[in-house]
């Protein structure tokens, strides 16, 4: 007979069974589980605070899945804007502060950036999630905006710019944001995103090391999440079309809208047409596909990349129940080296309707910046530059048609001029613009006085004040001009243009790189000087790109369509100017970038001119550079009124009028 145990003996036992459950580990979660169950979104970063769901964004099932599969150590993303990316960075470093916890190193372009991310995005999210609250609570005194502290680890938040952040203490998980945005090197180091991850060799040697790139895509020559996703194994994300079970990745051409009886375009009808049966998708189809993802074999995610196996090169047809590809003929997994690679664009984005993208695409037709941040940010893509290679401008002169300054078409709406500064003489090019960037350059002048000397610029203040007409009897003026004060008359080109802030006169200074074509604000110089900094290579790449479309008849339009007149100043040698440059890759401690060169012996006065004058039409009030249109037409007895200038940041204008030679800068 079994004896009966004592009071006593039960509760001891009750004790020691609640004492083994309080020391049991908690469960080991992936990141799809751990941020569905500790996971909060807080009310200061999103419009949909409260719990993390996954599945409201079930393209994010690959990517988070793929950071905690045994086998992979790498996860790049390439995506669109607001898509994926963010979102994941935060949550692989509050997973492995909270559920896996180890050193971590998250990099943002700069440190500002990295302060700015770390106060905006992640702080708001830990006082939403008691869980790594909590985790981090014990550590608080020890903690800054940019380093915290938790048990078993820590977290820094460094810019790629530093390279003493960068190549510090040893980090298992490497976190690098934005990372196309990254210099070619930290300091002379080298590479920023290698350098930050070579901090985790050590755990990379015991296959415990884990890093995660995000980024949207740029050129296709010089983009870093472009050469790490070619590098990875590549994969796309397929949905399955619920009429005839075929799976496909979307693509752009995959998308279809229609047109009203006028031929306008109506983007809400927007739908997507499958390539197996040819069957129209609503947008409702669309959201219901992708959330199948969040059930289907891989979450949809499928390696693209071609492998060798059974003695020969394949491209990948089959695959298993993970989307890894499988050898046509013995059925195995492809060679897989632990770097998994996603490419999300918006098509893949509950988030994002089809038919606010239609309209992103419609408003950057003909316009190659407009239509590179689309392809960049929207699809995802790499873009290829236009003018990689020279251009030969001979056959430019063909096109010549007849107008000029005092018939101008009706298509101009606003007039802008750039002028060039050299020893001993100014080179000034005035264009008319109209609708979808279409532009008719029509005069060009040279004033052969010593800019050193103030017969000079009044002869340029004069040919600036010119008025000219259109065909339909309108009257034009210069909407905004800039002048080149990187040269040796700096003094001279502050003082002509400080003088005449409210007519839109500029003082310019070019700047390389990838840079916005015209500023958000004016910068100064170390005098005090105000000027305006223009993203010269950004400006070529679209002026090439548009001396590439193809001229209808004469008297037809394009968009972005470069016109030329049959007139004085636009012969063979301005064309040779126009088209001098060339576009060529270089390398930098083995990161490639992109610039400009103008061979020995050329000239390229007109490229420059026409690279200030687009620059400066995209200074104009928004109100005007949305429409495009600028019809000055004043009485015959009154004198033109001036443009209203931006508010801000419009450069200051003097407080009482003095004589346009300042002496006091320096001007003689």
């Amino acid at each position: 007979m079994t004896p009966t145990p004592s009071p006593g003996a039960t509760k001891l036992a009750i004790r020691i069974k609640q004492a083994r459950q309080a020391l049991r580990p908690p469960p080991r979660l992936n990141l799809i589980e751990w941020a569905d169950t500790y996971r909060q979104v807080s009310a200061k970063t999103s419009a949909s605070p409260g719990r993390w769901k996954t599945s409201s964004q079930p393209v994010a099932f690959g990517p988070f899945g793929a950071v905690t599969e045994s086998d992979t150590h790498t996860v790049t993303v390439m995506a669109g804007t607001q898509v994926v990316k963010t979102e994941l960075d935060i949550n692989v470093a509050l997973y492995f502060i909270h559920q896996d916890p180890s050193p971590i190193l998250f990099v943002q372009p700069t440190q500002g950036a990295a302060e700015s991310f770390s106060k905006e995005r992640v702080e708001p999210t830990i006082e939403a999630s008691p869980a790594i609250r909590e985790a981090l609570a014990p550590y608080a005194g020890r903690s800054t905006i940019t380093h915290k502290e938790f048990k078993g680890g820590s977290i820094d938040f460094v810019g790629s710019n530093s390279p003493t952040d960068l190549a510090s203490r040893p980090k298992r998980v490497i976190i690098c944001d934005e990372i196309d945005k990254y210099p070619p090197s930290a300091g002379k180091e080298g590479d920023p995103l290698i350098l930050a991850e070579e901090r985790a060799s050590t755990y990379r040697a015991l296959g415990r090391g884990k890093f995660v790139r995000t980024c949207s895509p740029t050129d296709e020559d010089t983009s870093r999440i472009g050469r790490e996703y070619q590098a990875s194994d590549r994969r796309k994300c397929f949905v399955t079309c619920p009429h005839c079970a075929h799976a496909f990745t979307i693509a752009w051409k995959d998308v279809h809208w229609s047109k009203d009886e006028a031929g306008e375009h109506r983007p809400d009808t927007a739908g997507v047409i499958c390539p197996g049966c040819g069957v129209f998708w609503s947008e409702g189809d669309r959201i219901r596909a992708l959330d199948a993802l969040e059930h289907a074999p891989g979450y949809g995610w499928r390696q693209t990349r071609p492998f060798s196996c059974c003695g020969e090169r394949q491209e990948p047809a089959l695959w298993d129940n993970q989307g890894r590809s499988l050898c046509r003929h013995c059925q195995q997994r492809a060679p897989y080296d632990g770097h998994a690679g996603f490419q999300i664009s918006k098509l893949f984005s509950k988030r994002h309707r089809l038919a606010d993208l239609v309209r992103e695409f419609l408003l950057a037709v003909g316009d190659p910046e407009l239509l590179k941040k689309f392809t960049n940010t929207a699809l995802a893509e790499l873009w290829r530059p236009a003018g990689r290679e020279s251009f030969d401008g001979s056959g430019l002169i063909a096109r010549a048609e007849a107008y000029g300054p005092q018939d101008l078409p009706a298509a101009v709406k606003v007039i802008t001029s750039f002028t060039d500064v050299q020893g001993d003489r100014l080179e000034t090019q005035f264009i008319g613009w109209g609708e979808d960037e279409e532009a008719w350059p029509f005069l060009y002048q040279v004033i052969h006085q010593d800019p050193a000397q103030p017969a000079a610029w009044r002869e340029l203040d004069s040919a600036l004040l010119q008025m000219f007409r259109t065909v339909d009897g309108r009257t034009l003026r210069v909407a905004a001009a800039g002048i080149d004060a990187g040269g040796h008359h700096g003094a001279q080109v502050f003082a002509f243009a400080r003088r005449r802030a409210k007519r839109r006169i500029f003082a310019t200074y070019g700047r390389a790189g990838a840079r916005p074509i015209w500023p958000t604000a004016a910068r100064k110089t170390k005098l005090g000087e105000q000027f305006w900094p223009i993203g010269v290579d950004t400006a070529k790449d679209a002026i090439f790109g548009r001396l590439k479309i193809e001229a209808p008849a004469e008297g037809g339009r394009k968009p972005g369509l470069i016109h030329f007149p049959a007139a004085d100043g636009f012969g063979p040698d301005y064309f040779e100017q126009l088209t001098s440059e060339r576009r060529e890759l270089r390398k930098r401690l083995g990161r490639a970038y992109a610039v400009w060169v103008l061979p020995e012996g050329k000239r390229n006065e007109a490229l420059d001119t026409f690279v200030g004058a687009l620059a400066v039409r995209k200074s104009l009030p928004r109100r005007i550079d949305a429409s495009l249109q600028y019809d000055l037409s004043p009485p015959a007895d009154e004198a033109p009124a001036e443009p209203t200038p931006e508010p801000a940041p419009a450069p200051a204008a003097p407080a009482a009028p003095k004589p346009w030679i300042d002496t006091s800068r320096g001007w003689l």
